[in-house]
């Protein structure tokens, strides 16, 4: 067990925990969905699946998150190799690449995988770099590299859940404390930059490299890649960076700067299409299609649903905190939405829920007016931004303000649909706690443990309106200073009436 887990392994673990809650025998593998439409008459949806048919639901949850459609480099002729062509998302583990001349196309996180794993096997690795990356040490650890945890280790991990405990949440709370360094100019952002750049430097021998190796634009403009390992490898005499862009490809391999590189396989570490823009049909109300309206500018709200496509969710939708923090809490902060929302629309007999247009519209807003003080929209080429250069891939937060603001459930931002009287599921009036066991309900559950008024307070009411007011430690005599029958506050009492509302009880 590894401290990055690779895809084998991360692959066990979801099918052990499908299989451990017998989730399994709700998955259809193999099922290639082609379009789904929503009927405003019945409120469901119908979800069409090649060589399936057709299947109805009330809400439909699209699952299918963002790095789902492999990209391959707009690099002409690229389709005239005749050797291996690799993609690092849809790898052939029967292609052995020992010995081999490989072109790697791509600089971002899959090539700085790719490199260190096969730099000291092939006979020349050439890597075509079109704009360098920030590379950290490893995150959530102070142990280097991918180190490999010892047998002691594992077995205290399984016997000590304190321990566990402890070790998960020093690591999350490294990814959560990142947050502050996307502020643009922040003191954060200055050390994380100078920490970055003294670590870079030191690992890259050849000074004329620092230049094309270490970015110049913020930290976290573009995604920043715990690979440390990528630039050792890049040093290795059998490696060569070439920065150059790439003219062709033939036959026979790469062209560049007008010379041929022969290889004998090429591997595209070009990761996936970005543009959140959905793979099939989703057709919403006014026969609008999600494809059509996402295809230039992703619009959502909250990223997990779209104003005029009732009952649909989705994970990872536009300006999700993706890069804001830990994106697993970010995945399960949503799962526990979607429960309270399900809960919700069950309970109430609701037959559908659609965003409101307005909320979100101001919700993109707010976003867009909050990124130009982030490094996201700073001068790199990154897939969190549109070609207009509003950011769409990230929330403008941190991981734990998304969760923050999805426990407060906001159910007012959405339009709800009931069929008949929306109180109906009141019933008899009887709330849930009169339906519990009569040995452990608690009918009184709202009166709490209060001490006795001071004797103060019985003396304040004798005296009448001679009053005098309980001010820290101090009486003021409520007549003096002031208009009769108010209490009057001295200045440094008046801070905590700030955008304190005016009430008046009668």
């Amino acid at each position: 067990m590894k401290s990055y887990a690779s895809s084998a392994e991360i692959r066990s673990y979801l099918k052990a925990v499908t299989c451990h809650y017998e989730i399994d025998r709700y998955i259809s593998l193999r099922s290639a969905v082609t379009r789904t439409v929503w009927s405003e008459t019945e409120s469901k949806w119908t979800v069409s699946v090649q060589n399936q048919g057709d299947f109805d639901c009330e809400i439909l949850v699209n699952a299918c998150g963002i790095l789902n459609n492999v990209q391959y480099p707009r690099v002409k002729d690229l389709d005239l190799f005749q050797g291996p062509l690799l993609h690092t998302a849809a790898w052939d583990d029967n292609v052995d690449l020992s010995g081999k001349r490989v072109a790697i196309i791509g600089a971002g996180a899959s090539a700085i995988q790719t490199l260190p794993a096969i730099a000291e096997t092939v006979e020349r690795c050439d890597v075509y770099i079109r704009t360098p990356s920030w590379i950290s040490p490893p995150f959530g650890t102070d142990k280097p590299g991918n180190f490999t945890y010892t047998e002691e280790e594992k077995q205290r991990f399984r016997d000590d859940p304190d321990f566990s405990l402890s070790t998960r949440k020093a690591m999350e709370t490294s990814f959560n404390n990142l947050y502050s360094a996307s502020v643009k100019g922040s003191e954060e952002q200055v050390a994380l930059r100078n920490a970055l750049e003294k670590s870079m430097k030191a690992l890259i021998r050849d000074p004329e490299l620092h230049d094309k190796l270490i970015p110049k634009f913020e930290v976290g403009c573009r995604r920043v890649n715990p690979g440390e390992r990528y630039l050792t490898a890049l040093q290795l005499p059998n490696v060569h960076p070439v920065f150059e862009p790439i003219d062709s490809v033939t036959p026979e391999g790469v062209v560049c700067g007008g010379q041929l590189r022969e290889v004998d396989a090429i591997i595209t570490a070009t990761g996936f299409d970005t543009s959140f823009r959905p793979r099939f049909p989703i057709i919403g109300r006014n026969g609008r299609d999600l494809r059509d309206l996402w295809r230039d500018d992703p619009v959502g709200y909250f990223g997990l649903a779209v104003s005029g496509f009732p009952n649909y969710l989705v994970f990872l939708g536009p300006n999700t905190p993706i890069s804001n923090g830990s994106l697993m809490g970010t995945l399960e902060a949503t799962v526990e939405y979607f429960i309270r929302l399900f809960k919700k629309f069950m309970h109430e007999k609701a037959v559908s829920f659609d965003i409101r247009e307005e909320v979100q519209a101001d919700f993109d807003a707010h976003t867009q007016d909050t990124m130009k003080q982030m490094v996201w929209t700073g001068p790199c080429r990154s897939w969190f931004k549109s070609e207009d250069g509003k950011v769409r891939a990230l929330w403008p937060g941190s991981s734990l303000h998304y969760r923050e603001v999805l426990e407060s459930n906001r159910w007012e931002d959405f339009k709800w649909g009931y069929r008949g009287n929306r109180f109906a599921h009141w019933g008899l009036g009887r709330a849930t706690v009169e339906f519990e066991s009569e040995k452990t309900r608690d009918l009184a559950y709202y009166f709490e443990k209060h001490k006795p008024l001071p004797l103060e307070a019985y003396y304040l009411a004798a005296i009448g309106n001679d009053a005098r007011v309980a001010i820290g430690d101090s009486f003021r005599k409520s007549g003096e200073g002031g208009e009769e029958g108010k209490v009057v506050l001295e200045d440094d009492d008046e801070d905590t009436l700030v955008n304190t509302p005016e009430v008046v009880g009668i």
